[in-house]
């Protein structure tokens, strides 16, 4: 293999023989053009270089890669040579300094970004904590990763964070959902201390104040005489059989709305008139084993029996079938307890009472089994809504109160039934 010392042209370029792998440039110095054996195709690699030394004769000699021809022409790579060579001559060693700079562009394009920390912290904390990830996997999607998804880890503020992400869901009128957007997120920048993929958590100090603002514990209990006129226009306003039924579950059970939305037929024991809830809808830590029993009443009787009548041609396993779900078939999947929300907030207007949440309807029973005419125990009230009992009642009370519960549970449901 020959080298050959010319002044580096276009035209010596195009017509190097076969037998020659160097070109040095007899104008500038240490500026050469090296040149490949021939692929398969007959094609030669040819990259410019410039040789110098840093300090003299003795020092470590460098072969700084300039570029490759054609995508470089000779002009650029003549100037890019003199620019390096003026660098040289003030003591800069180029060679490390592009060395440097390319490991810095590697690092920068295989940082973590906020996108990559959310999938893993899905994966190996939500799913793994929570008994309902849904919930969080819907926030990143709508708010989180389409603001910020992108963002390097490595450079990501807590200004990003507030502005890009927090202050425009507070700006639509939804501070409780920033403020739990907040709680998740300190959660996942702790997550990604703890996995060394960031030196400390940009919002560990944010306050829920002053982001979606203090939040107040909702009051609304309805009136008896508002929840029989909502019950009495719910049909009328063209809600489905099975929202209308599942809020109707609510306020007569007491049970939340996930509790109910996602039962299941064998849950059902007609028997022993007992609804056994099982422990991953109950309202605990992910893992617990407690269940909720409900007191089967004859109102609940007749409303499954006509749920069962209106929906037993789709063969599921679910009281409230969902017909509309896009996911997957119809009846394979239960109503979403979300679109309880969505149909008393859009019909709210035309229901004529002050507005309410289908929750506020656990807190409206709790309320009227109060009221004189049933007078219920404060202790079965709590109970009945599957709240823990506190302190030293926790501890020794272990009773269940199950025959009270369905007396008072009856005597609540023919109240009802008798105005509607």
């Amino acid at each position: 293999m020959a080298s050959i010392k010319a002044k580096l042209t276009e035209s010596v370029i195009k017509n190097i023989p076969l037998e020659i792998t160097r070109i040095t440039d007899t104008e500038l110095s240490g500026f050469y053009l090296n040149v490949g054996k021939p692929n398969k195709d007959g094609k030669r690699s040819l990259v410019y270089y410039l040789y110098y030394r840093l300090g003299g004769r003795g020092s470590k000699e460098r072969r700084l890669a300039l570029g490759r021809a054609p995508a470089l022409s000779v002009v650029k790579a003549r100037e890019l040579a003199k620019q390096y060579i003026g660098d040289v001559s003030r003591g800069i060693d180029v060679f490390l300094e592009q060395k440097e700079r390319t490991k810095a562009q590697k690092q920068e394009a295989e940082a973590p970004t906020v996108q990559e920390l959310a999938t893993e912290f899905l994966e190996r904390y939500i799913k793994v904590n929570r008994k309902d990830p849904l919930e969080v996997e819907r926030m990143f999607e709508k708010d989180v990763l389409p603001a910020i998804g992108g963002a390097k880890l490595k450079g990501i503020t807590r200004r990003d964070i507030l502005s890009k992400v927090l202050d425009p869901i507070t700006d639509r009128g939804a501070g409780t959902q920033a403020n739990k957007t907040l709680s998740i997120l300190k959660q996942m920048f702790d997550f990604a201390v703890e996995r060394d993929l960031m030196q400390g958590n940009p919002i560990s100090t944010a306050k829920k104040k002053n982001v979606g603002g203090v939040e107040k514990p909702r009051t609304r209990a309805l009136e008896f005489e508002e929840l029989i006129q909502v019950f009495e226009r719910l049909p009328k306003l063209g809600v489905s059989t099975q929202v209308i039924y599942a809020l109707k579950f609510i306020a007569l059970t007491g049970c939340r709305p996930i509790e109910v939305t996602g039962a299941q037929w064998q849950e059902f024991d007609f028997d022993k008139m007992i609804w056994t809830i099982p422990a991953e809808r109950v309202k605990q830590s992910k893992g617990g084993e407690r269940t909720h029993k409900v007191p089967i009443t004859q109102n609940m009787i007749i409303m499954l029996d006509e749920l069962r009548a209106s929906f037993s041609y789709l063969g599921s396993k679910y009281v409230f079938p969902s017909t509309t779900c896009t996911a997957s078939a119809v009846g394979e999947q239960p109503i979403d307890r979300h679109s309880l929300s969505r149909a008393v907030n859009r019909k709210q207007k035309e229901l004529g009472v002050p507005k309410f949440v289908p929750h506020d309807l656990r807190r409206t029973i709790a309320t009227r089994l109060g009221d004189d005419d049933i007078g219920a125990d404060p202790i079965v009230v709590e109970k009945i809504l599957n709240h823990q009992l506190q302190g030293m009642q926790k501890v020794y009370n272990l009773q269940e109160y199950m025959d009270r519960r369905r007396e008072v549970l009856m005597k609540w449901a023919v109240k009802v039934t008798e105005r509607i």
